[in-house]
């Protein structure tokens, strides 16, 4: 049946997954990680392959590689086989199989983690792992097969990933305890010294493009690399935040007050679970997992 791919050297399941780890490094130098002898390796297995099936797969750019789109079919194809193949294994051998989501930080946090108990009780023989991703990297991973589910906002979703909606995620101020004072509303906004995100990402211009709008001059004392770190600050008692309305999971438990202020509603984002339609296809665990996850991971302003 297969006689054709096989009679042929040049085929492997290792030049395969030599050809997967260089795409995903970027680069053949990249994924050898200095060693020579991995670095000649790699090549020479791509090389093998690009002769296989007579097409050119990569292309050099810069320090790094671009795929032409025979590369980026053979990416996909071969990753899903290896994920199919280590489903199977698993499975016989009554082992966990492996489930990837990727997330921003704050999502992980408030929102995964905090239901995290619900979904193993589900999903008994499943192993899980999550990693801290920008929702741009989130959706590249999907769509080249990479992760197996995300949680990202709607807006950034593209074809021909598929997704479902976990809800509306808001944003409030979150004031601790010692900072409570008779401002409330908007005017709290400017009259409390703040914590936020720094840099100039699409949080920090919304945030000011409201400040602006409503002639507000927002005190901002710290500057954090992710939501989290600013709900530490003001876990201090000595800083405000707009943070995501998700961030009371944690912030309730010290006596942070979440105050709803009409003003940020500008900021809410509908958010939801994504992946690949083909992965879905080929790894049957993954049809459960996607129905726990669509019920569990639900944002808290949403439910």
């Amino acid at each position: 049946m297969f006689a054709e791919l096989l009679q042929q050297r040049g085929l492997s399941l290792d030049r395969l997954q030599s050809f997967c780890l260089v795409v995903q490094a970027g680069g053949v130098t990249k994924a050898a990680k200095g060693d020579p002898a991995k670095q000649s390796l790699f090549s020479r297995q791509v090389k093998e392959l690009e002769e296989f099936f007579g097409a050119e797969l990569m292309r050099r750019k810069g320090r790094g590689i671009v795929l032409t789109a025979a590369g980026e079919r053979l990416n996909v194809l071969a990753r899903e086989c290896f994920a199919s193949l280590l489903d199977f294994k698993s499975v016989c051998k009554g082992l966990p199989v492996e489930i990837v989501i990727g997330a921003g930080e704050s999502i992980i946090d408030w929102v995964l983690m905090s239901r995290l108990g619900e979904v193993r009780k589900k999903l008994p023989n499943v192993r899980l792992k999550f990693l801290n991703l920008a929702t741009s990297e989130v959706v590249r991973r999907l769509a080249d097969g990479v992760i197996d589910f995300g949680v990202v906002r709607k807006d950034a979703m593209a074809r021909p990933l598929q997704c479902m909606s976990l809800g509306v995620m808001g944003y409030s101020l979150f004031v601790p305890e010692g900072l409570r004072g008779a401002v409330t509303g908007a005017k709290a906004l400017e009259a409390l010294p703040l914590a936020t995100l720094e840099g100039e990402g699409s949080f920090r211009k919304e945030l000011s493009a409201i400040a602006r709008k409503n002639r507000l001059e927002l005190k901002i004392e710290v500057e954090c690399a992710s939501f989290p770190l600013v709900a530490r600050a003001v876990g201090t008692g000595s800083l405000a935040a707009v943070l995501p309305s998700v961030a009371a999971v944690d912030l309730r438990r010290l006596g942070v007050q979440e105050l709803k202020i009409g003003i940020l509603d500008s900021l809410r984002r509908e958010v939801c679970l994504a992946w690949s339609p083909r992965v879905l296809r080929i790894r049957a665990a993954l049809d459960k997992a996607s129905k726990v996850f669509a019920q569990a991971f639900r944002v808290a302003s949403a439910e």
